[in-house]
């Protein structure tokens, strides 16, 4: 080997593979002129320019492989076309035109071949790894957005001065009115999530992506029911029993379980309360499936909101259930260090941050707003406070 390629071009493996291990390879290779901290900078950027697979040098490399292949009668070309490729490749440039067709042919002659590594002894491999990915501290990095620094308050001043309006308008007009009193209990507990956005810094939190998410479920629930008061009359009583009979479904599985966390954030004697003052619980269903029996899904689709649904309700949805994207992007700083195989290290000090969802918040919050406007006729000069903060 030794008579093929210089001695130094091996001797950062012996950093790896010692003499107390590999004593003959150690003894042929080792080279005291390379110091160990440059041994250990040659293979990381070696392993830093082929961490890219469709890189020039990681696909130099296929090609080594690919032509053994082919001269051990391992692997058999197709048509001339197929030689002229393998055969042209190490003789020209990687700028040269031909390589457009001969770097996709080597990576393609690779993925037809599941079984290249069938037979491969992976010690040397493991052993590399093992070692190596201890002779370095990982180097974290984040991707820093930056922090909400709207003056929200305002925001949130606009839409209390509607919501109040609103509020006096369902006491002294219709007080026994259920279509206004779901429409302003739903608007109104979306009212209270953005609040807290604002009132606790959330804008750039994974709770705030929560928040997005209920923003858009309300307003698609608001539409949907809205189109179809038409042809069901009590589906403003109906929305109601289907809530309460959640929580009524929550008490008797207390009841059936206790004794309970006296601690509990569950509050279940004041849950069975609810649902008594709302309506004789035998009379109560308890319905496990959606409201309608549809998805919020299927309502979105139904009422016109698919991009709303497809661009943000199912995005927020991953940090509602804890999904690995989610967690990812939110919980997670990668590592940027070859020997470490760019792997994930866990966020213990809340060190990333998410993109603002306040925009977001506020979109939502004004469609409500605008639906309840084209309902209830909110006054201009209320109406346009929170809108034209929006464009702002």
């Amino acid at each position: 080997m030794l008579k093929i390629v210089s001695k130094d071009v091996l001797a950062p493996l012996t950093l790896i593979y010692t003499y107390s291990t590999e004593p003959l390879f150690s003894q042929y290779f080792v080279s005291p002129q390379i110091s160990i901290e440059d041994r250990l900078n040659i293979i990381m950027n070696i392993l830093r320019k082929t961490s890219d697979p469709q890189s020039e040098l990681s696909t130099d490399i296929r090609y080594v492989v690919i032509l053994y292949l082919s001269l051990s009668n391992k692997l058999y070309l197709a048509n001339q076309e197929q030689v002229d490729l393998l055969t042209q490749y190490p003789m020209v440039e990687h700028n040269n035109p031909v390589m457009k067709y001969a770097r996709p042919f080597i990576r393609a002659c690779e993925v037809a071949m599941p079984d290249l590594d069938k037979d491969t002894n992976l010690a040397y491999p493991s052993l590399f790894w093992e070692k190596i990915s201890i002779m370095t501290e990982c180097e974290l990095f984040m991707v820093q957005f930056e922090e909400e620094e709207r003056d929200t308050d305002q925001y949130i001043q606009c839409l209390w001065d509607i919501y109040s309006y609103l509020n006096e308008l369902f006491i002294k007009t219709s007080p026994l009115d259920n279509k206004m009193l779901v429409l302003l209990g739903v608007a109104t507990y979306s009212f209270k999530r953005i609040k807290e956005v604002s009132d606790h810094k959330l804008s750039n939190t994974i709770v705030g992506r929560s928040s997005v998410r209920v923003l858009i479920e309300n307003y698609i629930m608001i539409k949907y029911l809205l189109k179809n008061e038409v042809s069901r009359e009590e589906i403003w009583k109906e929305f109601q029993e289907y809530g309460i009979g959640q929580f009524k479904l929550i008490v008797e599985r207390s009841k059936a379980q206790a004794p309970v966390r006296e601690n509990s954030h569950v509050d279940y004697k004041y849950l069975d309360i609810l649902v008594k003052d709302f309506k004789d619980e035998y009379f109560l269903d308890m319905d496990t499936r959606y409201f309608d029996k549809k998805s919020i899904r299927e309502k979105a689709d139904i009422v016109d909101e698919k991009e709303l649904y497809g661009l943000y309700y199912d995005y927020d949805s991953a940090f509602e259930h804890g999904l690995w994207g989610a967690i990812r992007e939110s919980s997670l700083l990668k590592c940027d260090n070859p020997l470490h195989h760019y792997h994930c290290v866990p966020d213990i000090n809340d060190e990333q941050n998410l993109k603002s969802v306040w925009p977001d918040c506020m979109m939502v919050m004004n469609k409500t707003i605008s639906l309840l406007d084209e309902i209830y006729g909110i006054p201009d000069v209320l109406l346009g406070g929170v809108l034209d903060f929006e464009k702002e």
